[in-house]
């Protein structure tokens, strides 16, 4: 694919989430819960202050905005629970109440001990971490962590940092903390999936050795790009390890008897308000997605192609 296609499918993709988010707040606020028997999960990554002088990182989201996030979604009746405790329910048959939410952390910074965990202990919120295992009790940052490995001669640790065995061991201590794998290495298995078992096979491992975790969640490094391609060929090798889900990045709610192997995932953006992602909770955010979809395919939102023309104006088709 061409590199200008590849930039303007990726703007169209931006702009859709960002419409559908704005939009969607706003309906909450006039209408309310749209989704019935559905649930949503929120993606968080790292939880650490900026830096003055340097560039934001992505998939940041500053303390004070979490906490923002989360006692507004509270404030607007939504229940926190455990992945585990949906898992659980869904395993069961059991009816699961509306407006639940999900807490959920990927990759396992030492931040989310440090900033997330004071206030989620606060407010009583569990979450679930998803650790590269690989990468526990290391000093340095994330080899996948493209801001810290370039300034981390500029930042404190814990902006990169992964998490010690030791703050695992408190957090899991606590009841409110619950952990799942996240791979082993965070490497790209996508055309590997007999490597990809191995890996997730390491992980599991350390989880029950070092932790005493039994059958646990599991979430896809990259899992947006993994559903859309051959996420079916990866779930069943997840199955075969003995995970409870694979959850993705997929941008949409989890519907109540759905396959736990094909759940996605709300990813956070840092400039979201309460109001923001309860729009994505009551389910006004994928239907404005969708649409906004359909009409890019369709031509009837205008774009530019690879030429800088406009497209998509009533005369043109453009395949985004």
């Amino acid at each position: 694919m061409p590199w200008a296609e590849r930039r303007l499918r990726r703007w169209a993709r931006q702009l859709g989430r960002s419409a559908a988010t704005q939009i969607g707040a706003g309906l909450h606020q006039l209408f309310g819960r749209r989704a019935r028997g559905a649930l949503g999960v929120l993606l968080y990554h790292r939880i650490a202050a900026p830096v003055r002088g340097l560039p934001a990182p992505l998939y940041n989201v500053v303390p004070r905005r979490f906490r923002q996030q989360i006692q507004g979604i509270l404030a607007r009746g939504y229940q926190a629970w455990p992945l585990g405790k949906v898992l659980d329910f869904h395993e069961a048959g059991r009816t699961i109440p509306e407006k639940i939410f999900v807490v959920t952390f990927d990759d396992g910074y030492g931040n989310v001990y440090q900033n997330a965990w004071p206030i989620l202990k606060e407010l009583q919120v569990p979450a679930t971490i998803f650790l590269t295992t690989g990468w526990l009790d290391r000093g340095g940052p994330f080899p996948f962590d493209v801001w810290g490995m370039r300034y981390r001669d500029r930042l404190p640790p814990v902006a990169y940092r992964p998490l010690s065995t030791a703050e695992c061991q408190e957090l899991l201590a606590s009841g409110l903390i619950e952990f799942g794998s996240h791979t082993h290495s965070h490497a790209d298995f996508r055309g590997r999936p007999e490597e990809f078992l191995q890996d997730l096979h390491a992980s599991v491992a350390v989880l029950r050795e070092r932790f005493g975790i039994g059958k646990m969640a599991f979430a896809f490094p990259f899992g947006y790009e993994y559903r859309r391609t051959f996420g079916e060929e990866l779930a069943l090798a997840a199955r075969r390890d003995g995970v409870r889900c694979s959850l993705s990045a997929t941008a949409e709610l989890v519907r109540v008897g759905s396959d736990p192997f094909d759940w996605g995932r709300f990813g956070v953006e840092p400039t979201e308000t309460a109001a923001h992602l309860a729009g994505k909770l009551d389910g006004w955010f994928g239907l404005f997605r969708d649409v906004w979809v359909r009409l890019s395919r369709s031509g009837a939102v205008p774009s530019r192609n690879a030429n800088g023309r406009l497209v998509g104006t009533g005369r043109e088709r453009v395949g985004l």
